[in-house]
C-alpha cells in the first residue's frame, strides 16, 4: 500500500533537497533501537481462565514473539545507511533546485561542495545476513523492514510538480534454479504486490530473451526508485551450475554498480564457498559488513532475555515458574535456536493443555522433545557442533506432525492404529498417498516406501493429505541427510 509523502528536515547536505530521503522517517537514536524492534502479542493472565480451546488458540502467538539481539541493531543502522546513501546519488530534482534548497535551508553553497554534490559517488554495496535456518534472520530484517514504508507515493514537492512513486525496499526468495529469469519473475511479483499493479502480466506476456527481460525489470525498478533489494534464501545459488551462480551474482553487482540498488543476500554460510570464489563478488557483497546470526550461547544475557520474555506466554491452568533447571532444559533441547524454543514451549503446553494435566515439569519438556522432535534430534546435534543445517524441511514436518485429525476430510480413506486396519485398506491409502507424491515429483517406487512410513508413524487416524505431507517431509530430510553424508565423504 502506497502511503502519501510526508517530508522530514535533514541534517546532512547531501540529503537535502532529495525527495526520495526526506519523504523517509528520520534516523532513530541506536539507544532506542531494541524497543523499536521488540514483537510481543499481547497476554493477559486472565487468558488462564479461559476454555481449553481458546487457549490452545492462543499459543501461536509464542511463535510471534521476537526478542531483539545486538546484531538486529546492526542490521537497524545498515538496511537504514544503505536506503539512504543509494538515494544520495539518484536525487530526480535538477540540482539548481537544489542549490536553492540548500541556500534555502541556511546551507553555504560552495565551489567544493558543489562540485562535490554534483561528482559521481562511490556505489552503496549490500551486505550479506547469514546464519544457521532459524536463527531469526527473517524475522529481524522483517522487522526492522517494518519501520521504513514500503512504497511512498509523491505529488507535490516543495511547489514542484513531483508524480513518482517510490518503492523503498523490495524482500523476494532466491529462486529455487538460481536463473537471473528467476529472479526477475519474483522481482515484478513482488513489485506487484507491494503496488497493487500487474507488470508480471505486462513484462512476461511475451516471450523474450533473457537479455530483454533483465534490460526491462532493471529499467522498472529504476523507475520505481527503489532503496533496497533484499534476496532470501541466497544459499539456493550453492544448488545451481557454477555458470548460473555466476550470472545471477553477476546481475545483483550490476544493480549497485549501474543502478546504485544496493542488494542484501539472506542465507546461510553455505553462500560464503560461493562468494568467496571471486574476490570481487566477495567485496561488492559485502559493502556494509557481514552480519552475522548465531545460534544463543548458555547463560548469555541475549538468551535469558529471550527466554524470560518468550516464558511469559504460557496458557496453561497452573503456573510453572521458570527456574534455572527448567531452562538449562529448554536450552539443551533447542540448542539455542530461538526458533527450536519456541515451537518446543508451544507444544509442551499443547501437550498439557490438552492431556488435561494442566502443568508440566523438566520431564515433559524432555519427553515431549523426543516424542514430537524425535526425527530433528540429529538437526538439533549438528546445530549443536556448528554444522549448518536446512530447517525448511523441518518447519514443514513440525507443522504436518502438529494438523489434529481432519473431522471432516475430503478423503473417506484413513488408516486407524496400528493393527485395526485391513490389509485392503492399508494398501489403498498407500497407493492414494504415494499418486500424491509422484505428482509433487517422486519415482512410485520411492512414493510407496514414504507413505508407507508415514502411515505406520501416526498412532491415530489421519486423512490422506496429512499423510502425504509428513511423507514428503520424510523424504526431504532423508534427501539433506543424503546430501550431507556425501558432502562428508567428499571431504574426507
Amino acid at each position: 500500500m502506497k502511503e502519501p509523502a510526508i517530508y522530514h528536515k535533514q541534517e546532512i547536505e547531501e540529503f537535502i533537497g532529495n525527495p526520495l530521503i526526506e519523504a523517509l522517517p528520520p534516523p532513530e537514536d541506536p539507544a532506542n533501537y531494541p524497543k523499536l524492534l521488540m514483537s510481543l502479542p499481547g497476554y493477559s493472565e486472565d487468558e488462564r481462565k479461559n476454555d481449553a480451546r481458546w487457549r490452545l488458540a492462543r499459543l501461536q502467538r509464542i511463535s510471534q514473539v521476537h526478542v531483539p539481539t545486538k546484531k538486529d541493531s546492526m542490521l537497524m543502522l545498515s538496511i537504514g545507511r544503505c536506503i539512504r546513501w543509494s538515494y544520495a546519488d539518484r536525487n530526480p530534482i535538477p540540482f539548481d533546485e537544489v542549490k536553492k534548497i540548500l541556500k534555502n535551508e541556511g546551507r553555504q553553497v560552495s565551489e567544493s561542495l558543489e562540485r562535490y554534490l554534483t561528482s559521481p559517488k562511490a556505489p552503496i554495496y549490500g551486505f550479506p545476513v547469514l546464519g544457521v535456518s532459524g536463527a531469526g534472520k527473517t524475522t529481524s530484517v522483517e522487522n526492522v523492514l517494518s519501520l521504513f514504508p514500503q512504497a511512498i507515493s509523491h505529488t507535490n514537492y516543495r511547489g514542484l510538480d513531483f508524480k513518482q512513486d517510490q518503492l523503498v525496499w523490495l524482500k523476494v526468495d532466491c529462486p529455487p534454479d538460481g536463473t537471473p529469469k528467476g529472479l526477475c519473475a519474483a522481482i515484478l511479483q513482488g513489485v506487484d504486490i507491494a503496488l497493487k499493479s500487474d507488470y508480471t502480466s505486462q513484462i512476461l506476456r511475451n516471450r523474450m530473451s533473457k537479455d530483454v527481460l533483465l534490460i526491462k525489470v532493471s529499467k522498472l525498478i529504476q523507475d520505481l526508485h527503489l532503496g533496497i533489494l533484499l534476496l532470501e534464501d541466497i544459499q539456493n545459488l550453492c544448488g545451481t551450475k557454477a555458470t548460473v551462480s555466476k550470472e545471477l551474482l553477476n546481475f545483483m553487482v550490476s544493480l549497485a554498480n549501474s543502478l546504485r540498488i544496493p542488494v542484501v543476500m539472506i542465507g546461510t554460510p553455505k553462500i560464503l564457498t560461493l562468494l568467496q570464489k571471486e574476490f570481487q563478488q566477495a567485496k561488492r557483497a559485502s559493502g556494509e559488513g557481514e552480519i552475522r546470526m548465531d545460534l544463543m550461547t548458555r547463560g548469555s544475557t541475549e538468551w535469558k532475555r529471550f527466554i524470560s520474555f518468550v516464558w511469559t506466554y504460557q496458557y496453561t491452568a497452573e503456573k510453572v515458574e521458570l527456574t534455572e533447571e527448567m531452562e538449562k532444559q529448554f536450552f539443551e533441547e533447542s540448542v539455542g535456536n530461538p526458533f527450536v524454543a519456541s515451537l518446543l514451549y508451544k507444544l509442551v503446553q499443547d501437550d498439557a493443555i490438552i492431556g488435561r494435566k494442566e502443568t508440566f515439569d523438566i520431564s515433559d519438556v524432555s519427553r515431549v522433545a523426543r516424542e514430537k522432535m524425535g526425527i530433528t534430534a540429529k538437526m538439533r546435534r549438528d546445530m549443536l557442533a556448528g554444522i549448518d543445517v536446512e530447517l525448511n524441511a523441518y518447519r514443514r514436518l513440525w507443522e504436518v506432525t502438529n494438523f489434529v485429525p481432519a473431522v471432516n476430510s475430503s478423503s473417506d480413506k484413513k488408516i486407524t492404529k496400528q493393527g485395526k486396519a485391513s490389509e485392503e485398506e492399508f494398501n489403498s491409502l498407500v497407493k492414494e498417498i504415494a499418486t500424491m507424491l509422484v505428482n509433487e515429483g517422486l519415482q512410485m517406487n520411492d512414493a510407496c516406501s514414504y507413505a508407507r512410513q508415514a502411515i505406520a508413524a501416526y498412532p491415530a487416524d489421519y486423512n490422506a493429505d496429512t499423510l502425504r505431507g509428513y511423507a514428503m517431509a520424510l523424504y526431504k530430510i532423508k534427501s539433506w541427510h543424503s546430501g550431507v553424508e556425501s558432502a562428508e565423504t567428499k571431504t574426507q
